[in-house]
């Protein structure tokens, strides 16, 4: 009796750990962090008006493709089961899902699909953006993003990928959210 409450335990844990999008902790992973001058409620609402060919192409990273355009396959992308086609300068694209929303604290994204050279080494990459309101009216944004490796050796590469290129990446792209997002609210509050 108790073994098999435990085994129910483990496995209901395990099912929700891989249905929220958070990232599984075997995953090659890298997270970032930025505190921006807007509350929370606008953030959030703000940071979804942002264009995600300007911000997810800041920086010049030989490993790492430009994002042209994205296309709708599925919804409006604003909730979760809606998605999008991203399409990258070399011609290739990958398929973009909402797979957490949770309005203002959590967004969670996955990536299949997969036409770039991504591909290679994984099955698919996560996402998962996480808002935290700070009394001052500001809010902490941490940005996970995960790689699920075919395997061990892999996952070996695609950490040194992490750690040559994707942080790198990653870091610009939320500095850029900042600036943005920060503009918008300060022109907002100037055009009251």
């Amino acid at each position: 009796m108790k073994k098999s409450i435990l085994i129910l335990t483990i496995v209901t844990m395990a099912a929700i750990s891989t249905t929220n999008g958070q990232i599984p902790s075997g995953w090659a992973q890298h997270t970032v962090e930025d505190t921006v001058n807007v509350p929370i409620e606008i953030y959030w609402d703000l940071s979804f008006k942002l264009n995600l060919e300007e911000i997810g192409s800041v920086g010049n990273y030989k490993d790492l493709p430009k994002i042209q355009k994205t296309t709708p396959v599925n919804g409006s992308f604003s909730k979760v089961g809606d998605s999008r086609r991203v399409h990258f300068n070399t011609g290739q694209t990958l398929l973009e899902s909402i797979i957490e929303w949770q309005n203002p604290y959590s967004f969670s994204y996955e990536l299949t699909e997969l036409e770039i050279d991504l591909k290679r080494v994984a099955k698919r990459a996560r996402g998962n953006f996480q808002h935290f309101p700070l009394q001052d009216g500001r809010t902490r944004i941490v940005w996970t993003y995960g790689f699920d490796q075919k395997n061990l050796i892999l996952k070996w590469l695609i950490n040194r990928y992490i750690q040559t290129t994707h942080k790198f990446w990653m870091r610009d792209t939320l500095a850029e959210m900042k600036r943005q997002t920060e503009e918008m609210y300060k022109k907002g509050r100037n055009d009251k």
